[in-house]
């Protein structure tokens, strides 16, 4: 039985970033964790109508559930920082990152109109 190569790889990295996880967990025990219950809404409000388009009960499943624990926990979504209040870097970063995901979006969708025999 011959075992490709990239799979040994995969599960080698794997279990290695498992370890890590796992070492660097116990050591910041101390260290409190807020989750972000505003981002879970947001997750769960993208993924349930998609889950509901694809007939994907598990991405629309996942999706209600993120969803009813943002909103049940929305008096803990905290302040919104303002643009105004965000250092010269970090939005110069969020600029750069927003500008890169909207060239790949169009990028996308120009690929995909230009496959001819494709329906769009």
């Amino acid at each position: 039985m011959d075992i490709p190569t990239i799979v040994i790889f995969v599960t080698a990295a794997a279990l290695l970033l498992s370890l890590l996880i796992i070492i660097d967990t116990s050591k910041n025990n101390a260290r409190t964790h807020i989750p972000n219950y505003k981002a879970l809404f947001i997750i769960g409000i993208s993924w349930l109508p998609i889950g509901l388009a694809t007939h994907n009960p598990g991405l629309w499943g996942t999706g209600s559930v993120f969803l009813a624990v943002g909103l049940v926990n929305r008096g803990k979504w905290g302040q919104q920082t303002q643009w105004s209040d965000l250092p010269q870097r970090t939005r110069t970063l969020k600029i750069v990152f927003i500008t890169g995901l909207l060239l790949l979006l169009v990028l996308a969708f120009g690929y995909s109109l230009g496959r001819p025999g494709q329906a769009v």
